[in-house]
């Protein structure tokens, strides 16, 4: 067995130096000394790869490794390979997390035989956190009926469906978890390279429908920024196109190991909450400089293309709130104004 309990990829691209250095020092400060840092230089601009030169040097566990630029999940991948820890885990290059977060989640994963060791994050706004988790105590290895509600929700949130132990979270993101390197390397565990978008779900719903031994530890240990000029953030002409990958990746996986029909219905579910974020992303961002009357046609000419339209065609209604029912009508019956009017002041409020 590896003497390095735990290896810490940090997949690094563009970031901001303060926000780098956070992470580092986050990273470097565990009450848990037994690890290697691998930092993935994905094509950083030269005052980061300065930053981790001199980081590098000033502590042996840190690794370099670099490729030329090829996204996150291809940098992951990377990190994977060259891993020797017993566990493995993720944090991303602006985030940072609490001294004693490995140490905890290692004597969790320990003391229970995990494969998989999941625990809570805070979402960090400007001037708040807000708790994100996926069960609402601590579940030392979860029940098949569990491991069904937590692979669901990572795909699309809330149903009626979900235990009590349940919360409205998934928990898609590879950070705020352990994996145990073997569990990963003998079911060929990787990252869906060039998925740019839910590159995490796809790769987590793998992962737990392989997984005999989950847990979750009750504790929030993790710090997720929520930056307004990441890439979720910004406007990208033709957005919808890092959504539709991330879907047929779904849909391979659902239909590949035999998933029963509400598995179906999630998959249809996160076609329409996908072409939602669009929206957001392209057609009806203030950046998009296009006639209203083009975007809107461009919103309806992608809805009668085969992903969207068999989603509609196919959702059932049962497991949505009224509130969500309002767009799969509107989307159904091609309505685009209303369907981009709704969707603004559906999103001022916060729906749900």
């Amino acid at each position: 067995m590896s003497s390095i309990k735990v290896s810490v990829i940090i997949p690094v691209y563009r970031v901001s130096e303060d926000y780098f250095r956070d992470c580092l020092r986050s990273v470097m400060h565990q009450s848990l000394n037994d690890i290697e840092i691998l930092l993935v230089d994905d094509g950083a601009p030269e005052n980061i790869v300065n930053i981790m030169n001199e980081t590098a040097g000033s502590d042996p566990r840190i690794r370099l490794l670099k490729q030329e630029h090829a996204g996150a999940s291809a940098a992951r991948n990377t990190g994977i390979a060259a891993a020797c820890g017993e566990y493995i885990t993720f944090v991303d290059s602006d985030d940072y997390i609490a001294e004693d977060n490995l140490e905890a989640a290692y004597d969790f994963a320990i003391k229970n035989q995990l494969e998989v060791a999941i625990w809570g994050t805070y979402k960090c706004y400007p001037g708040r956190q807000e708790e994100y988790m996926p069960f609402k105590q601590t579940i030392e290895l979860i029940s098949p009926d569990q491991k069904r509600d937590l692979m669901l929700k990572t795909m699309v949130g809330y149903l009626p469906v979900y235990g009590d132990l349940c919360t409205r979270c998934g928990s898609g993101s590879c950070c705020s978890k352990l994996y145990l390197r073997s569990f990963l390397s003998e079911n060929d565990l990787k990252y869906p390279v060039g998925v740019m978008r839910s590159e995490d779900v796809n790769f987590n719903i793998r992962v737990y429908d392989k997984a005999a031994r989950i847990g979750y530890l009750h504790r929030f240990f993790y710090y997720y920024r929520q930056l307004q000029e990441s890439a979720s953030y910004q406007y990208r002409d033709g957005g919808i196109s890092v959504f539709e990958d991330a879907l047929r990746e779904l849909k391979a996986f659902i239909e590949g190991t035999g998933k029963d029909e509400l598995f179906h219905q999630v998959y249809y579910m996160r076609c329409v909450f996908f072409f939602l974020e669009s929206m957001d992303m392209d057609y009806l961002n203030p950046q998009n400089k296009k006639p209203l009357h083009t975007r809107l046609k461009l919103m309806k000419d992608k809805l009668n293309e085969e992903l969207f339209s068999e989603a509609l065609d196919k959702i059932d209604l049962k497991y949505l709130t009224f509130a969500r029912r309002i767009p799969v009508f509107l989307m159904k019956h091609r309505m685009m104004g209303m369907l981009a009017l709704f969707y603004r002041v559906y999103r001022m409020a916060g729906g749900k």
